[in-house]
């Protein structure tokens, strides 16, 4: 019996996690101008792999507990917990596509760039998704409906794994549009080129470049160590 609560508490300790006292700012602008409003307790919970792939970035549930308090963060642009920042992703948009509703943990960069990490998005992904759906065809056509099920169920399990497992970077550089929406963008061989020549990091850069493939070189797996050697990101 003990045996058996001892391991429900540390499941609910892998998956929820009090966070303490905290800050928040309501805007983008408030965010810069350094205007934060101080929270008490929020309660962080991961949401599940589902949610994950279905909506991009938004792994992080925030609560307080009080419904007043949880109304405002539901709106509020970032959550500060000690060093962390968790972003909200409800209005974020990459290429006209929403990135969905919660929190994702994000990285100052500069005075005015917010790094966040989340699944492909945009048409690469569409792209990705169209490929497994004609592998399922092929497999139909070669076995009938029942081997395009099968076929169909395996490359959906394995485009899953995929996505939460190459996780890719993002940017927000700007403040939010006319109607409320940032429009963030992917963070691409460009980006990392200012970052690491403007300070002179030729051998980070090197580093970066000697994975070859352009897919996998922009994967977060490659781009969050580089950044984090090269003290851009804590």
């Amino acid at each position: 019996m003990k045996q058996t609560v001892l391991t429900l508490a540390l499941l609910l300790m892998a998956t929820v996690s009090v966070c303490g006292k905290c800050q928040y700012c309501k805007s983008y602008e408030d965010f810069l101008a350094d205007k934060w409003i101080d929270l008490d307790t929020v309660y962080c919970t991961i949401h599940s792999k589902g949610h994950q792939i279905m909506w991009g970035v938004s792994n992080y549930k925030l609560k307080t507990g009080d419904e007043y308090t949880d109304r405002l963060l539901n709106t509020a642009f970032v959550v500060m917990q000690a060093d962390t920042l968790y972003v909200n992703s409800r209005n974020l948009r990459f290429e006209k596509t929403k990135l969905g509703k919660g929190y994702c943990k994000a990285a100052r960069i500069g005075e005015h760039n917010l790094l966040l990490t989340g699944i492909l998005a945009g048409k690469e992904a569409q792209n990705e998704q169209s490929e497994a759906a004609g592998a399922a065809l092929a497999a139909g056509i070669l076995f009938g409906m029942a081997g395009a099920a099968v076929a169909g169920g395996i490359e959906g399990a394995v485009s899953a794994n995929k996505l939460l497992k190459n996780k890719v970077c993002y940017l927000i550089t700007s403040g939010a549009n006319e109607k409320g929406h940032f429009d963030i963008k992917r963070f691409d061989d460009p980006m990392m080129d200012k970052l690491l020549l403007s300070r002179n990091l030729i051998e980070l850069h090197n580093a970066y470049y000697a994975e070859k493939d352009k897919k996998k070189r922009r994967l977060a797996s490659r781009i969050i160590p580089i950044l984090e050697k090269a003290g851009i990101i804590d």
